[in-house]
């Protein structure tokens, strides 16, 4: 029950530190500054939305491109994970900007 305990406040303390380091990011890159409930909002739809629905749909894909295509396991696991890292970079980076 601890170790349970222990990792969900862990999980608050990273989440914490993301949205402190994304304002402090943009506050020295000149950005205009948003309200703290704005940047958590913006950090948490990326984190617990996008990444894990994009996690999924390139899951989905490698199972009918390895499944139905027969294609080889590097390529249909390595081309829909690149291509949902490199959309997943795009997002964070665009975080930064607005």
């Amino acid at each position: 029950m601890f170790e349970f305990l222990a990792e969900w406040i862990g999980i608050g303390l990273v989440f914490c530190a993301d949205v402190f380091l994304l304002r402090k990011i943009r506050a020295a890159r000149g950005r205009p500054a948003h309200a703290v409930s704005e940047d958590a909002l913006d950090m948490a739809v990326l984190t617990w939305w996008v990444m894990p629905l994009v996690a999924v749909a390139a899951l989905a894909v490698f199972a009918v491109s390895y499944f139905s295509f027969d294609l080889p396991l590097w390529l249909s696991f390595g081309g829909p994970m690149l291509i949902g890292g490199l959309y997943c970079a795009y997002k964070y980076r665009q975080l930064f900007r607005r």
